[in-house]
Parts: C-alpha cells; structure tokens; sequence
C-alpha cells in the first residue's frame, strides 16, 4: 500500500536525494566542522577578535565533499553504514532509558556507579534485553539461540577455559600489589 509520504519519499530517492544531496551535505558539514575547529588554515583578527577563516574552510570541505560524490564507492559505503550506525545509537539510547529508570531521582545519573549490587545486575539484564531485541528485529536471535543450545557443551567448555584464564591473569596482576 502506498502512501502519500512513501511517494515523496521515492521522489526524493529518484530525485537524487540520498545518493547526492545527503552525502554532500554530510561530508561538507563533518569536514567544514574539524577545519573550523582545528584552525588549520590559521585565523584572522579583525577588531582585537580571533576568527576562523571561514572562506578558505568552506571552499576545502566543498571541494572534498565534491571528490567524495564523485567516488560513488564511499557514497555506497555510506548509505550502507550510517543506518548501521544510528540503530547502534538507538539501541544505546534504549539501553540507556532502561537504566535511567532505576536511577534515584535524588542526584545526577552517573554511569560509572551505576555497577553497583542489584543495579549492576539489572544493566547487565538490560543489556542483554536490548540486544536480543535488536538481533530478533534482524532475525538472528533464532540461529544463535539454536547454534549454542546444539553445541552447548563446547560452549560451557569454552567459558570454564575463559574463566580459568582469566582468574590466572587476576591471580597474576594482583599477587605482588599486596603491601607486606
């Protein structure tokens, strides 16, 4: 069923739109972005103040932003990996909201104490949830679920190898650091 929406949508992709004007625009905005900010072409001073030289920043992303349309094997690269890359964000975000869920309202979220006891536990359960959901979203979470439970056995191998490592490696590090 089509939708008045999904039509612009397919006008704008016959138009051009995603494999010309998005790229351009993101090329240009990301490189435009790193020259203003490192000041790589130098500044001027114009009424005691610093500025950028904006001329010489806009027409360098410009001309890269041109060079990259023109190599349509980044431009594919990247249609391909910024949707990759924002349901990362997505899932991160959501992993994210669960734990903001839990946090106490009486002073600012902080990640790094939030693995802590029972909170820890939950994160990690969170953790997991999210990217189970997103791996059933793409309909991998059937063959890995089918993979380990038919090799389980060389699973639990593999984890008491990893565990027997890595206390060696605890042991290791930590047996000189104790004060005599």
């Amino acid at each position: 069923m089509t939708t008045v929406l999904g039509d612009a949508v397919t006008l704008l992709q016959d138009f051009g739109f995603f494999d010309v004007i998005l790229p351009f625009l993101l090329v240009f905005t990301i490189i435009f972005g790193i020259l203003e900010k490192t000041k790589i072409f130098g500044t001027e001073e114009h009424g005691g103040k610093h500025y950028t030289k904006k001329n010489i920043n806009a027409m360098v992303a410009f001309v890269i932003a041109f060079f990259v349309l023109a190599a349509k094997e980044i431009v594919a690269s990247l249609q391909e990996s910024l949707p990759m890359v924002s349901l990362i964000l997505v899932a991160i975000i959501c992993f994210l909201m669960l734990i903001g869920s839990f946090a106490s309202g009486k002073e600012e979220f902080n990640f790094l104490t939030l693995f802590k006891g029972w909170q820890g536990f939950l994160a990690g359960l969170f953790f997991i949830s999210v990217i189970a959901i997103f791996f059933q979203s793409f309909g991998w979470l059937d063959p890995i679920i089918e993979y380990v439970t038919g090799r389980g056995q060389d699973v639990f191998l593999v984890m008491v190898f990893l565990g027997i490592v890595g206390s060696v490696v605890y042991f290791v590090f930590n047996a000189g650091s104790e004060e005599k």
